[in-house]
């Protein structure tokens, strides 16, 4: 029996997504599949567990049995990093192992979520090349396409340092005028080096969006009116610091946005609110006027309150939206539908011994 280890070369590639998605697909299929993430990028905690956030949420949607502490049993974190590089620390490689034996216990197979980068745990002798070998897993690299032709290194590379045991390509986030130069250049060359390509799943702008309430929690803020809006999506974010009537020739460009300015610019907040904005997030912790608030009440976008500058509340904003990351059941559905549509499941079934 092999497991398949979903890796990659950047984050937010959409290895969750997929990696749950093909745990359905097992279980759709008779097997009894089960999720495992070795080394976590992305700390969290619930209650007084420390864990992934990757792996809270598969834990839900695949209604897994197993604690968090097995389903992921080491978290990267800048202070333990700081703790290895001066002093050095204890072997984690011994307890991923156990904690894979053990959520593999009665189980046909399982998929393994790569940390955000194939290099991630190298500090820790738990990079993604070596717990392949360790978990006689077979790899498959998801790349998320930017450049058709750049990322041919990104394969080659990952096919040097794998070698036999890297089964395949996904390609994800592939643009309509990418597909020729992927069908007709990238997956031929790449099939004479003997790495097969599972096939290609098209961009998708809905995947990258969240709602009003994640971007209010993320935020820390308050939502000032409409709040029965909190389920809206959020695709882009623009900055209001301009004057008004540039404001609004400026916010005309995006739909779907979330607009950032400060608590104090009626003007901005008033532009804004003549285009299509899903909420306005004013910054500095200023109320806005009352008339402001009457307005996006009668066009239903919540306006949020935070309590930062417009600066910070930019980059937040950023790390969260036009990132692929599938931690809600719509998006995961979303992602099922385009991959049972365009990926060859029955060569990754094979891939999987």
């Amino acid at each position: 029996m092999k497991s398949l280890m979903l890796l990659s070369t950047e984050p937010y590639s959409g290895k969750t997504g997929l990696s749950v998605n093909l745990v359905l697909e097992f279980r759709s299929r008779g097997h009894t599949a089960g999720y495992f993430k070795p080394v976590g990028n992305l700390p969290t905690r619930i209650d007084s567990t420390f864990t992934d956030a990757d792996a809270v949420f598969a834990k839900k949607a695949l209604d897994l049995t197993e604690p968090l502490d097995r389903l992921c049993p080491h978290i990267l974190t800048s202070g333990e990093s700081r703790r290895r590089l001066k002093d050095g620390a204890e072997d984690i490689v011994p307890k991923i192992k156990i904690a894979y034996d053990s959520v593999l216990n009665g189980k046909d197979l399982l998929i393994l979520e790569g940390s955000g980068h194939m290099n991630d745990g190298r500090l820790y002798g738990a990079m993604a090349v070596d717990l392949v070998g360790l978990l006689d897993a077979r790899a498959v690299l998801v790349v998320k396409l930017d450049n058709p032709y750049e990322i041919v290194d990104d394969v080659l590379v990952a096919s040097d340092r794998l070698g036999g045991a890297l089964a395949g390509v996904i390609f994800n986030w592939v643009n309509a005028n990418q597909r020729e130069v992927i069908e007709e250049l990238v997956a031929p060359f790449l099939a004479r080096q003997g790495i097969a390509s599972f096939g290609m799943i098209p961009r998708d702008e809905s995947l990258l969006a969240i709602s009003v309430d994640s971007l209010t929690k993320a935020l820390g803020g308050r939502v000032l009116c409409a709040e029965n809006h909190g389920s809206d999506s959020v695709e882009t974010f623009m900055v209001g610091a301009m004057g008004q009537e540039q404001a609004l020739r400026f916010f005309r460009r995006k739909s779907h946005k979330a607009v950032i300015t400060g608590g104090d610019r009626a003007d901005v907040q008033l532009a804004a609110l003549e285009t299509n904005t899903a909420c306005l997030v004013l910054t500095g912790n200023y109320m806005p006027p009352a008339t402001i608030l009457a307005v996006a009440e009668s066009k239903g976008v919540p306006v949020v309150l935070v309590d930062m500058d417009t600066l910070t509340a930019v980059e937040r904003t950023e790390s969260l939206i036009g990132h692929l990351r599938v931690h809600d059941e719509e998006k995961l559905k979303a992602m099922r539908q385009r991959m049972d549509e365009y990926l060859d499941i029955d060569k990754l079934c094979e891939a999987a011994g």
